[in-house]
């Protein structure tokens, strides 16, 4: 069994070719990139509840108490939100470990700052009728996003079940054209993630859940990356942005109903839809990562991961796991 992380990157051709757009734009000294003290941090974010306390940090003003104009930018791809990040249109974002590695091992010159959340039952291989379990999908049509967190989950799933991608028929779908292509009979079973899981189990089409990350502990795991240059050039900034997330939590763990609705919100769901993801979802706070990101995250976790990511090619080299991370900025 695997430990784990993660969320994001579609290995395309339009996303190899951001990157490569996005180590262009880094050679040569990207306007976009070199900004100064006050201007507005450009953050890429998805509609995950994961990422939800942004939505909290911005509602409650907690980024203005703070000092940091941060505008947040959703994305409903993974592979967007990486392209924008790698073409220097962001100074941070939202993504999985594994995606982060792959920008590194890629040249893209990020490091991660902070952990975001840990899930269980928020993703998830759902399926309709005749597939109950993983041994199931034998020979079935199974949706998925390619270099995701849904990748990484179907991954370990089939390797548990002495099986593999072989034995199935991939269909490469976004997250959230899983659950539409699925309910359209296109596909047999996919792999997606809230809110898009619970759309699925209450639209009556006969839909159910197969396998949660839950059954994978340690495997699903989000971070936020930044740039280097940005590190470097707005470092005060940056700690303040992670202790408005810190600001979110802890705001969250006293008014939990509150900060529900208000990520719901972000996500475009009804709260109400989500009660059973949320309790699926653990957010980090700084004094935890602190420890992980010092501690057993980097030790254990992330070469666990990279392991993973190179079996099933979403890596081709070595990355190195701690100098991957930069707890620095993540205060005391």
């Amino acid at each position: 069994m695997t430990s784990r992380l993660l969320r994001s990157l579609s290995v395309t051709a339009a996303a190899a070719a951001a990157l490569a757009l996005g180590l262009t734009g880094c050679a040569s000294g990207a306007a976009s990139s070199e900004q100064a003290a006050g201007d507005t941090i450009r953050m890429g974010t998805q509609p995950w509840l994961g990422y939800g306390q942004w939505y909290v940090a911005e509602d409650q003003g907690f980024f203005a108490d703070r000092g940091v104009d941060v505008k947040l930018s959703s994305f409903n791809a993974d592979a967007d939100v990486n392209a924008a990040l790698a073409a220097g249109r962001l100074d941070m974002a939202n993504v999985g470990a594994q995606a982060a590695l792959q920008f590194i091992e890629e040249g893209v010159d990020v490091s991660i700052v902070m952990l975001l959340d840990s899930a269980t039952e928020a993703d998830a291989i759902i399926a309709g009728e005749g597939v109950t379990s993983v041994e199931d999908l034998a020979g079935k049509k199974v949706g998925f996003e390619r270099g995701a967190t849904s990748e990484i989950l179907l991954a370990e799933a089939l390797e548990t079940a002495g099986m593999s991608f072989d034995d199935i028929e991939t269909v490469e779908l976004s997250a959230d054209k899983v659950a539409p292509t699925l309910m359209s009979g296109s596909i047999d079973a996919g792999v997606t993630y809230e809110p898009y899981i619970s759309e699925a189990l209450s639209a009556g089409k006969g839909i159910e859940t197969v396998t949660t990350a839950g059954e994978y502990p340690g495997l699903i795991t989000d971070v936020l990356v930044v740039r280097n240059d940005v590190l470097e050039q707005r470092p005060d900034e940056v700690r303040e942005v992670l202790a408005a997330w810190d600001d979110a939590v802890a705001f969250t763990d006293e008014h939990t109903a509150e900060a529900r609705a208000v990520i719901a919100a972000g996500v475009g769901s009804d709260v109400a839809d989500l009660e059973s993801a949320f309790d699926g979802v653990h957010f980090y706070t700084l004094a935890e990562n602190r420890e992980l990101l010092n501690g057993d995250y980097t030790a254990e976790t992330l070469p666990a991961l990279i392991a993973v990511a190179q079996r099933i090619g979403l890596i081709s080299g070595d990355v190195d796991a701690e100098g991957a991370i930069r707890p620095e900025f993540l205060g005391k």
